[in-house]
């Protein structure tokens, strides 16, 4: 059986895994150059947001230069668009879960029905919000109070979107945190 001449891609692309694994910053270029682009519009049909799918794709593209050494990999572009793929899917699910705890939170912390004065929870929100860091203070009032997204925010604050989404997150739990006992608090207390 005649073995068969491998592709001008596959050549390349085996080419260009030898000169990745050296450390060559030229070939890192080129691929980032080839692919980064339908990358992004891959990642855009996953997350639907081009800033989101911006990042993802900038992090799959540092994961592969940081492990260059150690990954096996037989088609870049398969990695790739794998990784790329895989990495949308971990964020729509880590999206979701946040959605649903800062739903969970402000449905319990907010109740319709409480029977505590407004001006007692206010302060309250109003002085654990004060309490923390100022980056994260500052992000979470431009959001919640003002009423920014975090595309605005990033920009206003010379910051990712992505740093903006964690800071929010990290504000929230620390709400829910210091807030616990707030409900049970006024509801026991009579």
């Amino acid at each position: 059986m005649k073995r068969k001449k491998p592709a001008i891609n596959d050549c390349l692309t085996i080419s260009t895994i030898y000169k990745l694994r050296n450390g060559d910053v030229v070939a890192y270029k080129q691929l980032f150059d080839r692919y980064y682009r339908h990358l992004v519009i891959l990642g855009m049909r996953y997350v639907g947001d081009q800033d989101l799918a911006e990042n993802i794709v900038q992090e799959v593209f540092v994961n592969l230069w940081e492990k260059k050494d150690v990954l096996e990999i037989q088609s870049v572009q398969a990695y790739l668009v794998v990784s790329v793929r895989n990495r949308c899917r971990n964020e729509i699910k880590r999206q979701k879960v946040i959605r649903t705890y800062q739903s969970n939170f402000f449905q319990d912390a907010f109740q319709p029905e409480a029977d505590f004065p407004d001006d007692f929870v206010m302060k309250k929100i109003m002085s654990v919000i004060d309490s923390m860091p100022e980056k994260r203070r500052k992000i979470f009032k431009l959001n919640r109070i003002e009423g920014m997204k975090y595309k605005e925010i990033a920009l206003v604050m010379h910051i990712s979107p992505k740093t903006v989404e964690i800071q929010i997150g990290k504000a929230l739990k620390y709400l829910r945190e210091n807030l616990a006992g707030l409900k049970n608090k006024v509801f026991h207390e009579n």
